[in-house]
């Protein structure tokens, strides 16, 4: 019902990457939500389950690790700390969320640049999982790993497809020569012709992508042109899609459905 994904590198930055889409109670599916999110100048994160528990959620994390303004060119949170102390703050906003919410679960992915610690070309990343009903944090500091959360990180052909990369030997890392962020463009044209060629109910082939380095957090997505063997050309294109509860709200009532008790 939804896939976000998260990836460190040797360059010293990493990324999350998240469809759009949305189930709702009756099986239908829309294209509209973002799901993945900088959070502060060192964190972003990505949820998965309950639509309306996973914008608290991340609603929450902003909060707990707002600075301000004229403290985020000097100051920075560690995403260890951050992760240990934020658990029990993500228990309280699922244990008051609606029951008929809490039953659809919720995770959270987290993704951090070390301030202080080095590892490869750049800092140290983090990764952090997160999920209901006790929010234990999982964190992950391998130099080259991906995580991912929601229905997409059971899909075997996707495991497959991603595997080859997560490697110090990989082709993939090419890329990066004398192109700041190649290596994770390049990630995510091969996660989009996977979710091209092996598509699956309830996730969207439109991805947003967030890249996290020291002291910078960038978003952009998967637009893009495709050429087929037939001389057609596909135009990918990233829809309207909801940053808050009350927009989903508002493009879900557009559409005629209820926003409540919608899943990605």
């Amino acid at each position: 019902m939804t896939w976000v994904g998260g990836v460190t590198s040797m360059f010293g930055y990493g990324a999350l990457y998240s469809d759009v889409q949305v189930t709702f109670p009756d099986g239908t599916t829309r294209d509209l939500i973002q799901k993945a999110y900088p959070i502060t100048n060192f964190i972003a994160a990505g949820f998965s389950g309950s639509v309306k528990v996973g914008f608290s959620l991340l609603q929450s994390m902003a909060g707990f690790t707002r600075l301000p303004d004229e403290a985020l060119k000097t100051q920075a949170w560690d995403p260890v700390w951050v992760a240990r102390r934020w658990a029990p703050v993500a228990r309280s906003v699922f244990d008051s969320a609606r029951e008929v919410e809490r039953s659809l679960g919720a995770q959270v992915l987290l993704l951090g640049a070390s301030p202080n610690e080095d590892a490869g070309l750049g800092a140290r990343m983090f990764l952090v999982r997160f999920a209901s009903p006790d929010f234990r944090p999982g964190i992950m500091v391998r130099l080259i790993m991906w995580c991912s959360i929601g229905s997409g990180a059971g899909i075997a052909e996707y495991k497959r497809r991603i595997k080859p990369h997560i490697r110090f030997v990989s082709a993939i890392h090419h890329a990066e020569v004398m192109n700041p962020n190649g290596w994770a463009q390049a990630l995510a044209s091969s996660l989009t012709r996977s979710l091209r060629d092996r598509p699956q109910t309830g996730i969207s082939r439109h991805l947003h992508a967030v890249v996290v380095r020291r002291g910078q957090v960038s978003t952009w997505n998967n637009d893009e042109r495709i050429y087929h063997p037939d001389g057609s050309i596909e135009e990918l294109r990233m829809p309207s899609v909801a940053q808050s509860y009350e927009q989903f709200q508002r493009l879900s009532a557009a559409a005629g459905m209820e926003a409540a008790c919608a899943i990605c």
